[in-house]
């Protein structure tokens, strides 16, 4: 009996993730900062995927585009619960006393 309620959970588990690889990359582009947690390693490898098969002029022309709506490409992004691509400075980088 339990083992029939584990496959249950972990079949129902999989039918709610959510299947980037049937998006279009503007609409992957429209999710950026909404990912759920657990799908973030998901959307990332699918990003990652779309901009290598680009050719460098897609590339080129699609890092403009966001720049032009006011969107980074995640360089020292931070998500609302602190986790991101965000960097501290330690060390004598920082704004601190000497």
């Amino acid at each position: 009996m339990t083992k029939m309620i584990l496959a249950t959970t972990l079949m129902s588990i999989s039918l709610f993730a959510v299947d980037f690889t049937q998006m279009t990359t503007e609409e992957l582009n429209e999710m950026r900062g909404t990912v759920a947690a657990e799908d973030r390693d998901a959307f990332r490898a699918e990003m990652q995927s779309r901009m290598q098969a680009m050719t460098t002029e897609e590339r080129e022309a699609f890092i403009a585009q966001r720049q032009a709506s006011g969107q980074s490409m995640g360089q020292g992004q931070r998500l609302r619960d602190g986790s991101g691509a965000g960097q501290m400075k330690r060390g004598g980088q920082g704004m601190g006393k000497r």
